[in-house]
């Protein structure tokens, strides 16, 4: 009787315990969903209303600074069916509705290596098949650049030079690795891009 009663107090808790998870998964998914969704909205009527093509040409870093949780644009990788609206700043709020821009980093369009860091089992799973050569499009208000995939590497998190300008690194996006893992990953999957003319 007394073990009766343990297995249903026990089997109730896992039902509740699992319907709380459940509650909790659908409103990160409704909310990053809606913050996806009003992103693309306002980069759609900030691409209509931009100045014309001689006058964005310029890099914008003359223009207003990012706070975190602006957006910054749209990144695409057509081949793998991948589209992500990107916000400022990579902390876990920021990622759980979209790909980050790792403060600190360039911008686009202009010069340097811009960052974007985004989780590895939502918005940056289609990574673990990407390749050599493919091209990453990252369209802002100031405009659309396109990069060609130049390397992919698997380093511990504490090598932040990664980071770094360097030839062929003008657009590096981090994830956590394996993407597979269950937990805390261990290590980082980054992918090295350089601007196309």
């Amino acid at each position: 009787m007394r073990r009766a009663g343990f297995l249903f107090w026990f089997g109730s808790a896992l039902i509740l315990g699992g319907a709380a998870l459940l509650a909790v998964h659908s409103y990160d998914s409704l909310r990053s969903h809606s913050a996806q969704r009003k992103a693309k909205a306002w980069l759609k009527a900030e691409v209509a209303n931009r100045p014309a093509p001689q006058t964005q040409s310029r890099p914008s870093a003359d223009g207003p600074a990012l706070r975190r949780g602006d957006v910054l644009g749209e990144l695409r990788i057509d081949r793998l069916h991948m589209s992500v609206m990107v916000f400022e700043g990579d902390d876990r709020d920021i990622l759980k509705i979209g790909a980050g821009h790792i403060p600190g980093t360039a911008l686009s369009p202009g010069n340097g290596n811009v960052g974007i860091a985004a989780h590895r089992d939502t918005f940056f799973r289609p990574l673990r098949l990407i390749r050599a050569r493919d091209v990453i499009t990252l369209r802002t208000a100031s405009g659309t650049a396109r990069f060609a995939v130049t390397e992919t590497e698997i380093v511990r998190p504490t090598r932040v030079e990664v980071l770094d300008r360097a030839p062929g690194r003008d657009l590096t996006l981090v994830t956590c690795y394996p993407f597979a893992y269950m937990g805390r990953a261990p290590q980082r999957f980054i992918v090295h891009a350089r601007k196309l003319a």
